[in-house]
């Protein structure tokens, strides 16, 4: 699962992980042009660059990336550092604990995990939302063919976000209209890949432990590698160092008997059991729409399908699942988009446990593994199959 920060069966069950990069850049390359004391040639090599790559940018998502541009820019500009609230005598002692355990978990990051060392999360936002972004993502009503947005210079993504609920609905109410199975998640977090420092949001205060500590090392993984066009690899092994790291800290900071800790395994064990039962369905309908079936005759079958699938789950709940997380599933939005979105990030996770368990399961190791694979062209999971061979 790529994200258990909420306790409930909610879009946010799935983390979509990062906003598309180049919207950031071009306001990464702004700020160093004008907002950075830079000596004249510099300045102009960065407004040289920031000519260029904006003409070409907005050329293609001119509106799209300016109004989402204008939403990083207001929450960096209300950004707080983390060290100064701390010594606050105004900041809420609970506020605190939590600033303070995001340091700890930051920490944990570099020195356990092997995590890139930057500024991300040293900063702390306060927003008037439970979430941060909705996200939209798409796919073919009878095939699991992702609808993908393409950006100059960082490559396809089968999902777009947007700061305001209804730019989120009406995107997605354009592509239903193309005959697409659509979703709108609410994301609670995304990385820059480096391009600003990655705050903390005010809403994060209500998440477990294992939610905030899943959440940090899930971007975190994303800062420290990622590779163009490989959505699928990038977001399990986000996922994975994510859960297993949050899992690591735990056991550290509190002990495998304490409450967070069998809290998240549950918590764990639950997101297993749902995965398997969404792979499930989706390999059901997967062989429905390679069938010689008349396309009528499928879209009737996919429906039952899906609601035969939510039935039973309703049914057994208490079989499937130890705790409430999932309990909503029945009301939920299940389709094509829902399914696909949910396979980039779990689809092959078993390999990461196989490495995993080759590595003695050192997640820092790993990670170091994971870094020489920045470069590489070939499939990273092949990489990683073949390896599993040796």
């Amino acid at each position: 699962m790529a994200s258990l920060v909420n306790a409930n069966y909610s879009d946010s069950a799935i983390r979509f992980s990062h906003i598309h990069g180049n919207m950031a850049g071009i306001i990464y390359f702004a700020q160093k042009c004008f907002l950075n004391p830079y000596s004249i040639g510099i300045i102009l090599v960065y407004c040289i660059r920031i000519f260029a790559v904006t003409i070409c940018i907005l050329f293609f998502q001119g509106c799209y990336l300016l109004k989402q541009g204008f939403y990083i820019i207001r929450y960096n500009s209300k950004a707080q550092s983390i060290d100064k609230m701390l010594g606050n005598s105004h900041i809420s002692q609970n506020t605190k604990d939590f600033l303070l355990l995001v340091k700890e978990i930051r920490s944990y990051a570099f020195d356990s995990l092997g995590l890139i060392e930057n500024d991300n999360y040293t900063r702390y936002v306060e927003i008037d939302k439970d979430y941060l972004v909705d996200v939209v993502s798409a796919s073919d009503e009878l095939a699991f063919n992702q609808h993908t947005w393409c950006y100059p210079f960082f490559g396809c993504f089968p999902y777009k976000g947007y700061f305001e609920r209804k730019d989120a609905e009406k995107q997605a109410s354009k592509l239903s209209r193309k005959g697409l199975d659509t979703y709108i998640g609410r994301v609670d977090a995304f990385s820059t890949l480096g391009f600003f420092k990655d705050p903390i949001y005010s809403f994060m205060e209500e998440y477990s432990v294992f939610g905030i500590a899943s959440l940090i090392f899930h971007e975190q993984t994303h800062a420290t590698v990622f590779l163009k066009n490989r959505i699928q690899f990038n977001e399990e092994l986000a996922t994975f160092i994510g859960t297993e790291g949050a899992l690591r800290f735990i056991r550290m900071k509190y002990g495998d008997g304490s409450d967070a800790y069998r809290n998240a395994i549950l918590a764990i064990e639950d997101s297993d059991t749902y995965m398997m039962l969404m792979r499930r369905l989706y390999k059901r309908l997967a062989k429905l729409y390679k069938s010689n079936v008349p396309d009528d005759k499928k879209r009737e079958e996919k429906q039952k399908i899906i609601q035969n699938c939510k039935n039973e789950i309703m049914e057994k709940y208490n079989q499937f699942f130890k705790t409430d997380l999932y309990s909503a599933i029945g009301k939920a939005q299940i389709n094509n988009a829902v399914l696909a979105i949910r396979m980039t990030y779990t689809l092959d996770l078993d390999i990461y446990y196989e490495l995993y368990e080759l590595y003695d399961r050192d997640l820092k190791k790993m990670m170091d593994f994971f870094k020489t694979l920045e470069k590489c062209r070939n499939d990273p999971k092949e990489i990683i199959r073949a390896k599993l061979k040796e």
